[in-house]
């Protein structure tokens, strides 16, 4: 398998994330609450999420499940959801995903509905 990574991040073996499968399924808003004051804007980009979102999904995801990857896709810039969220979980430290719990819940909840597929698949991002 081919795959693409950051050019500057070296590949290290991290903790497995514990805590957030105990967590309710709770709409995205109220999962991202504890993470709105770090991100610039996040309240107006979850709304965009909700109303872009896939939905109804072929997949039997909710409007909350599907616009929960739906935001993780998003690119706005240095604060989007995924960088920040990609960075921590680079993190050694586990307790920094403390706060994202909650997402992460929904997210994983989310992704479990989808089919799995075995694709080539490209992403661009600006470095």
């Amino acid at each position: 398998m081919l795959r693409f990574t950051n050019v500057d991040h070296k590949p290290t073996r991290l903790p497995p994330v514990y805590g957030y499968r105990t967590h309710p399924l709770l709409p995205l808003r109220q999962a991202l609450e504890p993470i709105l004051p770090h991100i610039i804007e996040l309240d107006e980009f979850i709304q965009i999420a909700k109303t872009e979102c896939h939905f109804p999904s072929e997949h039997g995801l909710t409007r909350e499940e599907s616009a929960a990857i739906y935001i993780y896709t998003m690119d706005w810039g240095e604060q989007s959801l995924y960088r920040v969220l990609n960075g921590l979980l680079r993190i050694n430290d586990r307790t920094v995903l403390v706060p994202w719990h909650n997402y992460l819940k929904l997210f994983d909840s989310a992704l479990k509905k989808l089919p799995s597929n075995q694709i080539s698949l490209c992403r661009g991002v600006n470095v």
